[in-house]
């Protein structure tokens, strides 16, 4: 009897053993990490830059060499190697219409659908010279049917005035631009655009889309 009794508790005690050998422990945070959020990306939308740093055939300005111009500027930058300076005057020139345009991501379509309703475009502006708080600008998107939604600047749209020694930062909502009364397609835009009134001088950088 005590032989069995033996033999019973040695089989218990390896059974034990090799149970608590193959159990495996698994190592768990004490909080939830949550990944860094990509900037390069939003809501799945990849084409988040508009203007980076390349001056290349999806950027045009009006011909009209009287009234603009529109040249790379490696010295007043805000972010990266060069921005864009920007020169205007609609009157003196006698333009009737006068821009510049950014057709990102080399003129393929670009779907805005899943941002347009908690993301803005944002543009980093210097002057060349002085100070000034008006803007005279409207900013659009055009849709591969040739359809556009324009809004206008307005002072609400800037973290300040303007001026010569550091940059203003522009944001426009999204929800600014009346895509759904004017039919737009969100899910085909062509290019985005800067309407220009009046005269001005500036530098240009770092267009975006950011998260609201």
């Amino acid at each position: 009897m005590k032989q069995l009794f033996r033999i019973l508790l040695t089989c218990y005690v390896s059974a034990t053993l090799f149970a608590c050998n193959t159990i495996r422990v698994q190592q768990k945070n004490l909080y939830e990490i949550t990944p860094p959020a990509n900037p390069n990306e939003i809501n799945g939308f990849k084409a988040v830059y508009v203007f980076k740093d390349d001056y290349d055939k999806s950027l045009w300005v009006s011909p009209e060499t009287q009234c603009v111009t529109m040249k790379s500027d490696f010295t007043n930058v805000f972010a990266d190697k060069s921005a864009l300076h920007v020169k205007w005057d609609k009157v003196t020139g006698g333009c009737k219409w006068i821009g510049i345009g950014f057709g990102w991501n080399n003129w393929v379509p670009k779907n805005l659908a899943d941002i347009e309703d908690d993301c803005a475009i944002q543009l980093q502006v210097k002057s060349v010279k002085g100070n000034f708080s008006n803007l005279p600008v409207a900013f659009a998107f055009e849709d591969y049917n040739g359809v556009q939604a324009y809004y206008g600047y307005e002072k609400t749209l800037s973290s300040g005035n303007f001026n010569d020694s550091t940059w203003t930062s522009v944001t426009i909502p999204l929800s600014k631009f009346d895509f759904k009364g004017k039919d737009f397609n969100t899910e085909s835009v062509k290019q985005f655009m800067i309407q220009l009134e009046g005269d001005g001088d500036i530098y240009l950088d770092n267009i975006k889309f950011i998260k609201l």
